[in-house]
C-alpha cells in the first residue's frame, strides 16, 4: 500500500486533507468537522498553521479500513433467509417505507377530496338551478 501511495505521491510524506480527500472518500469539509469533533480516523498534525497527514499513517488506515470494511460487510450477509426476508428485500416490505413516500400519497389523496368536493359543488348548483 505504502509503495502505491509513494507512486502517486512521490517524495512527499506529509500530505494534505486536498490531497487524501480522494483516497479516502472524504471531502475536505468532512474531514474537517470530523477532526473538530475528535472523531477523523486518521492521526493528524498541524505544521504551521496547515492540517498535515503523513503517508504511513494513511497507508495504515487504508490497511486496516479495508479488512474492517470486508468483515462488516461479510457480518451483515445472514447465514439463511427466511420467506419474509426475502419478500422485504424484494419489494418495499421493509419497516416504515412509506415514510419515504408518504408526500405523494398525501398529494394523490389532497387531489382526489378536491376532485370530490367540486363535484359534490357542481352537483349542488345543477340541483339549485333546476
Amino acid at each position: 500500500m505504502l509503495n502505491d501511495l509513494r507512486g502517486k505521491f512521490g517524495d512527499k510524506v506529509l500530505l494534505s486533507p486536498q490531497d487524501i480527500s480522494e483516497i479516502i472518500g472524504m471531502s475536505v469539509g468532512e474531514q474537517a468537522n470530523k477532526r473538530s469533533a475528535d472523531d477523523f480516523p486518521i492521526p493528524w498534525s498541524k505544521d504551521s498553521g496547515r492540517i498535515k497527514v503523513t503517508i504511513y499513517h494513511l497507508a495504515d488506515y487504508i490497511a486496516n479500513h479495508g479488512k474492517k470494511q470486508v468483515k462488516q460487510q461479510i457480518a451483515k450477509i445472514p447465514d439463511r433467509l427466511t420467506r419474509t426476508q426475502k419478500k422485504a428485500t424484494k419489494g418495499h416490505l421493509e419497516k416504515e417505507w412509506w415514510l419515504f413516500r408518504s408526500r405523494p400519497i398525501i398529494a394523490i389523496i389532497q387531489k382526489s377530496n378536491l376532485e370530490q368536493a367540486l363535484d359534490k359543488k357542481t352537483l349542488l348548483t345543477k340541483i339549485l338551478k333546476v
